[in-house]
Formats: C-alpha cells, sequence, structure tokens
C-alpha cells in the first residue's frame, strides 16, 4: 500500500499534455507524413492531434484515466473509490459525447490506448495515415466529378 505522500508525488506528476504517450504517437505520425496541430482548442474535445484540412482528431488514452475495460479495472481501485470510479466513469461519458459530436460534425475520431502506442506506434500511425488517404482518395474524387 502507498503512503499520502507516495500517492501525492504521484499524482502531482501526471500532465494532461506532452506525455510520454503524445510524444510516442506524434514523432510516428511524423515519420509517416502527417503533419498536425496539438492540443487543438479549437474543437470539442481538445484533441492531442488534429489534421485540420482532413477533419482527423487523435486521441492519446491513458488506461486509468479513461478506463480501458473498466467492468474488471473498477475492482482493482482499493483506495478513495467513492472519488475515482465517478470520476473517471465521468471521464468515459465525456469522451463518449465528444465523439458524437466531432463524428456528428463530419469528424474522424481516433482514440489510442497507452498501451497500443507503447506496443506499436507505428501501427497506431498508419490506421490514421490510411484514414487520411482515403480523405484524400474522396477528395480527389469529389473534385474529378465537378469538373
Amino acid at each position: 500500500m502507498k503512503t499520502k505522500e507516495q500517492i501525492h508525488h504521484n499524482m502531482s506528476q501526471v500532465r494532461s499534455s506532452g506525455t510520454v504517450i503524445e510524444q510516442k504517437l506524434g514523432k510516428a505520425l511524423w515519420a509517416a507524413g502527417v503533419r498536425y496541430r496539438k492540443q487543438y482548442k479549437k474543437i470539442i474535445g481538445k484533441p492531442d492531434f488534429v489534421v485540420v484540412w482532413a477533419k482527423v482528431a487523435i486521441f492519446c488514452d491513458s488506461s486509468f484515466w479513461h478506463g480501458r475495460n473498466w467492468a474488471t479495472a473498477q475492482t482493482a481501485i482499493k483506495s478513495n473509490k467513492g472519488f475515482w470510479i465517478p470520476k473517471i466513469e465521468g471521464n468515459i461519458t465525456r469522451d463518449e459525447q465528444v465523439n458524437a459530436t466531432l463524428t456528428h460534425h463530419g469528424w474522424r475520431v481516433f482514440r489510442f490506448w497507452d498501451k497500443d502506442i507503447h506496443a506499436d506506434a507505428a501501427h497506431c500511425a498508419s490506421i490514421v495515415v490510411d484514414a487520411i488517404n482515403e480523405c484524400r482518395l474522396h477528395g480527389a474524387h469529389q473534385q474529378s466529378r465537378s469538373d
């Protein structure tokens, strides 16, 4: 069991941007030729990465904060359950609302778990590249129809 001081120290180290998973995915996206904006505040949810012209929003989600496998993960919370369970469930609900709103407005939304980014960031980036290439083809197809 961790002491209050250890927990406080760990929580004080948590960052909302510039995390290791963001850096890793950002490097993979850049290496794949994707040019993006970071922490884009002009749309709901402030995605970690955005390709504005293609309307692609990318989120890097921590398993703890965003409730990966929540049905089983919540049983692992041993202290302060009255705070953490509603907090994380609220995050899950907000993520779903953000996804729905962005999708409704024509955005393609990608959420990658920290585990997946750590395992193979290049694969995560390739999923985004495929979506961008599809957007390019669709855009080129629309242009040729209007000519």
